[in-house]
């Protein structure tokens, strides 16, 4: 087709006309002819796993920028640019004239191609090929595509640039037939290629001239803005955009009218342009991505591509809105955290925290923050893309505002134990211990960022110590301390956690946090009514003071804690219970607790734990029963009464079978069956309750239990089976003698003495019993008994 001239009605042929050198090889192997087949066979799983179609599509080939695999264009594509001319043989053109008539930026590249009749894998071709990109980012390709190739992979690349506009000849006929015997294009029916005819064009209709630009007036209202984003001059549209950026910052309303409006496209659009629009469109996306209901539909409309585009070329004043908008987009979305990293922000936002004024500082923390919240990936990714140790330079050189974001993104990262060393090593601790004194933002990240480094890491724990972070982590527990402001309740929440970590199996630590007044604060806390309020920190913390130290758990107990953690097992947070049940089974190891905690009435909720709570809440409640019934046969006589005996039993026949059901179940009181096991045998002490354990067949369940490795089993035995003749012919059908003598001959020292213990009392009870010790291998005198408590 050809064009009508400006001069006297002849006719002009200057176009771009296709040529041989539009078509690469990946080699010379590659047929420039023949059948060719795109998307490549194994897409995309090819692009990773073939280093040929890796190696051409990359730098020293085609240079690609980004790859997508693209289809046709829609219907209602397809309605918007009905009027367009539209070649089949010059995609070049086609994709300027749609830019002139819709607005659509050109993308340029190449078609990829395998090549079908080579080997699979070794050979591809790629075609020169301009298409357009929507608002939104989306490419469309308007050019007529063969029947067969109607998804194709569409390759941005640097090396596109070059195609010129040339007059019509002889020469340029014979260079587009040469071109369009190459493929790639659609045929005629005849099933031949259908080069332009030079000699005698086709005319077409002019396209219709492009509506008149508005200009702004000051009193549009949301849609109005809009329409002059897509439809207004230059100016008009840069005082839109800021308009639309004031009214999309006043709040969660005025920013759900800009998007009901339609605005998200055009102010994607406007981040293409340069100057004051651009700046204002970034920060109109900015606000709107502070919304949850608004992260799907940015994204969908292509705001990640398009935010990372300014972090690389943007001005410096547009980077740290760049880095706001993808601050904002991670904000508790999975996809979206996942979304960003994968098109490339983190080399940008790392760069801001080391160049970029205060702002974009700030920014670029804040998206690394939310960018490695729970999102394991991420974390390591953020390390190895160098930000640790200017994350850790900002905490002693930036604004306040700056450190509390710092500080915040280390926390996060500091979630994954492998970024812990690194966090450490690059003196975080001792920029961190300073902050806790300074209130506020800064101390609240601080006291979490040391929380996550001293979690299961010996060596930071006592390098958090060596820094002197106990009193400021204690003074930081209260809610009105002598002077500085109030600690919020997530600070106090995380100095809670971060001493929980710290005193976890170590007397010494245990010792001065409580001596630094740490307990009464941290009972305080369980007991407190804050929205939002979270008490597994403080729980736990007073769990691992308490553990083995009496002196503690009287404490502890004395300070009122009992009531707030009875009242935590009803919580529906399961961690909430977890904790409450762990600091009760500490707690209940002291004798002066143990009315009190009975009193509390924690009882019917430690029971419900043991068959609703999570692995830890049941081994955390059998603890607390066992405990409570130890020494105490008031108490031994209540759990029986609290219906605990029939799911303790349970936990048992639910405890895993194998070769790791030892580590699973743990020996010397620790793991769920452990705990269940020896809380029966000291509720069994009673012997109402022996008696309903053997109704229950608990004989049977229990002697199951000690083939299995829980040791704990054989002192539930003894008494469960003591004098009673029929339990003692269970525990013989049972082939408990075997397993009490296999306990005794190769078990673990605690297991031996559990074992041992048992053979003597139930030996000395039963003559049948004894015969059967002897004939397993048993024979010689057995250790006097031993039954222990469980703490």
């Amino acid at each position: 087709r050809g064009r009508e001239s400006l001069s006297g009605g002849s006719v002009s042929m200057s176009r771009y006309w296709p040529e041989p050198s539009d078509v690469r090889r990946s080699n010379e192997s590659a047929a420039a002819a023949g059948a060719l087949a795109s998307p490549p066979k194994g897409w995309p799983g090819c692009f990773s796993s073939n280093a040929a179609l890796k190696a051409f599509m990359g730098k020293k080939a085609l240079n690609g920028k980004r790859v997508r695999l693209t289809g046709t264009p829609s219907a209602e594509d397809a309605s918007k640019a009905s009027a367009v001319t539209i070649e089949p043989d010059d995609p070049f053109g086609n994709a300027e004239r749609v830019q002139a008539a819709l607005g659509w930026a050109i993308v340029k590249g190449f078609v990829v191609y395998e090549c079908a009749d080579q080997a699979e894998g070794t050979s591809f071709v790629a075609h020169l090929r301009w298409w357009n990109a929507r608002e939104s980012g989306v490419w469309v390709d308007f050019t007529p595509r063969p029947a067969d190739a109607q998804q194709m992979v569409l390759l941005e690349s640097a090396h596109a640039e070059a195609k010129t506009k040339k007059e019509a000849s002889a020469a340029t006929a014979e260079a587009a037939a040469a071109r369009l015997a190459l493929g790639g294009f659609l045929t005629q029916a005849n099933g031949k290629p259908a080069p332009p005819d030079a000699k005698a064009p086709k005319q077409q209709s002019a396209p219709p001239p492009p509506p008149p630009r508005l200009d702004f007036k000051g009193s549009e209202g949301v849609e109005e803005l809009v329409l002059l984003l897509r439809r207004g001059t230059a100016e008009a549209q840069g005082k839109a955009a800021a308009a639309i950026a004031a009214a999309a910052a006043a709040g969660a309303d005025e920013a759900r009218q800009v998007v009901g409006a339609g605005g998200v496209a055009p102010l994607l659009l406007l981040l293409r342009a340069k100057g004051d629009a651009q700046e204002h469109a970034a920060r109109a996306i900015m606000s709107m991505a502070d919304s949850p209901e608004h992260q799907a539909s940015l994204s969908a409309a292509g705001a990640i591509p398009a935010a990372v585009g300014l972090l690389r070329s943007g001005s410096l004043g547009v980077k740290d809105v760049a880095a706001g908008i993808l601050g904002n987009l991670a904000i508790q979305s999975e996809p979206n955290q996942t979304a960003i990293v994968a098109a490339g922000a983190l080399p940008g936002l790392v760069s801001l925290l080391a160049k970029g004024a205060a702002p974009a500082k700030e920014q670029a923390c804040f998206a690394l923050w939310n960018l490695a919240c729970q999102h394991p990936p991420n974390q390591l990714a953020i390390a190895e893309a160098g930000a640790v140790r200017p994350l850790v330079a900002l905490l002693s050189k930036g604004t306040p505002p700056v450190q509390e974001e710092a500080a915040g993104a280390l926390m996060n990262l500091a979630a994954h134990p492998d970024n812990k060393r690194a966090i450490a090593a690059a003196n975080a601790i001792a920029a961190l211990v300073p902050m806790l004194s300074q209130g506020g933002g800064p101390a609240e990240q601080a006291a979490g960022a040391l929380m996550n480094l001293a979690s299961n890491n010996a060596l930071n724990q006592a390098s958090i110590v060596k820094a002197e972070a106990l009193s400021p982590l204690v003074a930081l527990l209260q809610t009105a301390p002598k002077s500085g402001e109030p600690a919020s309740r997530r600070a106090r929440e995380y100095a809670a956690g971060a001493l929980m970590n710290l005193c976890l199996k170590q007397k010494p630590l245990q010792d001065r946090v409580a001596a630094a007044g740490a307990v009464p604060l941290l009972v305080g806390m369980l007991s407190e009514q804050a929205e939002g309020a979270q008490y597994e920190e403080a729980a736990g913390a007073l769990t691992n003071l308490a553990d083995t130290h009496e002196e503690n758990q009287a404490a502890v107990g004395k300070a009122g804690a009992v009531p707030p953690l009875a009242a935590l097992l009803r919580k529906p947070s399961a961690s909430a219970q977890e904790e409450a049940a762990g600091t009760l089974m500490n707690l209940a190891a002291c004798d002066a607790n143990k009315d009190a905690i009975v009193s509390a009435g924690a009882l019917p909720p430690l029971v419900a734990l043991l068959g609703s709570g999570s692995a830890a809440a049941r081994e955390h409640a059998a603890g607390a029963l066992a405990n409570l019934a130890n020494g105490r046969p008031e108490h031994a006589e209540a759990v029986g009464a609290a219906k605990a005996l029939p799911p303790l039993l349970a936990l048992l026949q639910q405890a895993p079978e194998g070769k790791d059901a030892a580590a699973l179940r743990g020996c010397g009181g620790a793991g769920v069956a452990a705990r269940a096991a020896s809380a029966l045998a000291l509720a069994s002490l009673h012997a109402p309750n022996a008696a309903e354990v053997r109704s229950e067949g608990g004989v049977a369940v229990l002697a199951t239990a000690l083939g299995a490795g829980v040791s704990e089993a054989a002192a539930a035995l003894v008494n469960v089976s003591k004098g009673d003749e029929a339990a003692r012919d269970a525990l013989l059908a049972a082939g408990g003698a075997a397993l009490l003598v296999r306990e005794v001959s190769a078990g673990a020292p605690a297991a031996q003495a559990e074992a041992a213990g048992a053979i003597a009392t139930l030996a000395a009870d039963s003559a049948r019993l004894a015969e059967a010790v002897v004939a397993a291998g048993g024979g010689g005198a057995p250790p006097p008994p031993h039954l222990r408590g469980s703490r």
